[in-house]
């Protein structure tokens, strides 16, 4: 049984006046929204989950590439949000198996990482097909509002609409498209991170 959890704070980036739990709800047909969460460091995993539980997803973790795959396919998350390096098979690889796939192909997919390089970023795009790579350290709220975007299931114009609605009301949002694949949206918006 999951243990329902509801938020004493108002949500976070422009969610003024939207109750962030129901929309989870609804978005994953009457239960909360699921991450897998995958990192082969025992205390960077428990950090995770305890933070993404209690922001209200209910979490699943794996701690290799191939607990991962094993996994996706028994708790069929909403999304998955992956380190890069790992020993056994890393998340780069994991993506990419994702994606190859047939029942997991459009899962969303959150690259966390200290992998910041611009390069590292256009792996995770280009050759791993992830929707996104967020780098360490990075700010609790920019992920909740990731993960917000990648488990509403929006690509193209609806996604961007979010995004830019977000940055008219904090600028500092724009740095959120540094961590999107472009191939998700519909328009080039590198003039905003000027």
């Amino acid at each position: 049984m999951v243990k329902k959890r509801y938020l004493t704070k108002p949500p976070l980036h422009g969610y003024e006046g939207f109750k962030w739990k129901q929309h989870h709800i609804i978005r994953c047909g009457g239960r909360m929204a699921k991450v897998l969460v995958v990192d082969d460091e025992p205390d960077v995993l428990e950090v995770l989950r305890k933070v993404l539980d209690k922001h209200g997803y209910e979490t699943v973790a794996a701690a290799s590439g191939e607990e991962a795959l094993e996994k996706i396919g028994e708790a069929r998350p909403d999304a998955v949000v992956l380190d890069i390096m790992m020993p056994d098979l890393d998340g780069w690889e994991v993506s990419k198996r994702i994606r190859e796939s047939k029942e997991t192909g459009d899962l969303p997919i959150v690259m966390l990482s200290v992998l910041s390089e611009k390069r590292d970023r256009n792996t995770s795009f280009e050759y791993a097909g992830a929707d996104w790579h967020v780098s360490t350290p990075f700010d609790t709220d920019d992920l909740f509002f990731i993960l917000d975007l990648a488990v509403s299931g929006e690509r193209g114009q609806k996604l961007e609409n979010k995004i830019w609605n977000a940055i008219k009301r904090d600028r500092h949002m724009a740095k959120i498209l540094d961590m999107i694949n472009p191939k998700i949206l519909e328009h080039d918006y590198s003039f905003l991170k000027k």
